[in-house]
């Protein structure tokens, strides 16, 4: 019940990006769908994250991350993200906005503050608010396609 779930709320999510939130501006003022790159989402063509950007909340394994931008809208913004196994803890540095995550490859571990552990595992899908503050443990060649509403300006 849950994967066919996953499923419907993955392909409304994509919907949405490509007819309502993925509109791309043409000299002519139309817009158009936008279509994800299937390699960029297959993990190819992936740029590095330099190892350093991330020290701050790294507690263990090696952050070999590469990312990709596939969409980026004036309130949402779309990527692939892919690393190497890794755990990070994200209490200084909570998400700065909500996130609908999609796993790809390997398998997520989230720690709430308060102890509770979920996993994911490829085609299981999940939403952090805004202000998660949990550790992520990423194993195996993790990958995932993160859509992430923008910050506003205050």
């Amino acid at each position: 019940m849950i994967k066919p779930l996953a499923c419907v709320l993955g392909g409304a999510l994509f919907l949405y990006l490509a007819i309502s939130a993925g509109p791309r501006v043409f000299a002519a003022g139309s817009v158009a769908p936008v279509r994800l790159d299937r390699d960029k989402i297959a993990g190819l063509g992936l740029t590095a994250i330099p190892p350093d950007a991330f020290k701050d909340i790294l507690v263990a394994g090696t952050l070999n991350m590469r990312v990709a931008n596939v969409f980026e809208g004036k309130e949402l913004r779309a990527e692939v993200f892919e690393s190497s196994p890794a755990k990070t803890n994200h209490r200084t540095r909570p998400t700065d906005g909500d996130e609908f995550v999609y796993v790809l490859s390997g398998k997520l571990i989230l720690t709430e503050p308060n102890g509770t552990i979920q996993e994911f595992r490829p085609g299981d899908s999940l939403v952090l608010p805004m202000g998660y503050a949990g550790t992520w443990e990423m194993q195996g060649n993790y990958r995932e396609l993160a859509v992430v509403m923008q910050k506003r300006p205050k």
